[in-house]
């Protein structure tokens, strides 16, 4: 094979098998690669989560807990100028990541193995938008990531459970942050079973959004 063929099939392998056509964010979840176990963000819920993130077209977003990607890969292709790390500890999950990168053929996502917070220091320093997405968001987890956040950067963290709730905003208090907001989210669609329509419910969720401050000293 001479290096044009090479080169063309390499851009081919890039090409998204995806195609949405629409500037607004909300992917379709059917858009996604899933697996037992794993599955999207729902669409309403993420639609949610980016409008408390506000990325900048320039964004350096981390992504802890990245899951199958979606709310990831949502971020990463309205800013084409920024960059999106997110790091990830189940090998399954991973390998949803890296093919739904692929489908929607995104190049500044960007895809790390390992825990936080150990790990964090395979990410780029400085993040101004942080994204938190694990079921309790551990006091040790959110120092560190906070600590890593860019004077007036935001960070949003999405939980499921009570405990998170309140491990989170026992933790940004401390922290002084400011503007935190927190949101519990329930989507319900319609399903039809048989002649009937009912709507059926994702499970609710909580979101808690912060910001640093500009005057904001390491801890």
């Amino acid at each position: 094979m001479d290096s044009n063929a090479a080169a063309d099939l390499g851009q081919a392998s890039q090409q998204p098998t995806y195609q949405w056509d629409f500037v607004t964010p909300g992917l379709p979840d059917s858009a996604f690669e899933d697996a037992p176990g794993f599955s999207p963000t729902p669409m309403e819920l993420r639609v949610m989560l980016l409008a408390h993130l506000r990325p900048r077209a320039d964004s350096l977003v981390w992504d802890v807990g990245g899951g199958t990607g979606a709310l990831a890969l949502e971020i990463a292709r309205l800013m084409p100028r920024g960059a999106v790390h997110t790091l990830e500890r189940d090998p399954d999950a991973i390998e949803l990541l890296e093919q739904n990168r692929r489908r929607f053929g995104i190049s500044n996502l960007h895809i790390h193995a390992g825990a936080a917070p150990d790990d964090l220091d395979q990410l780029p320093a400085h993040p101004d938008r942080v994204l938190l997405e694990v079921g309790r968001p551990l006091g040790d987890v959110l120092l560190a990531v906070w600590e890593a956040l860019v004077p007036r950067g935001r960070l949003v963290i999405s939980t499921a459970s009570l405990e998170g709730l309140v491990d989170a905003t026992d933790t940004l208090g401390q922290l002084a942050a400011r503007d935190v907001q927190v949101v519990q989210a329930t989507v319900h669609r319609m399903q039809r079973r048989g002649s009937q329509a009912k709507l059926a419910a994702a499970e609710p969720l909580f979101l808690i959004a912060a910001e640093r401050s500009a005057s904001s000293e390491p801890f």
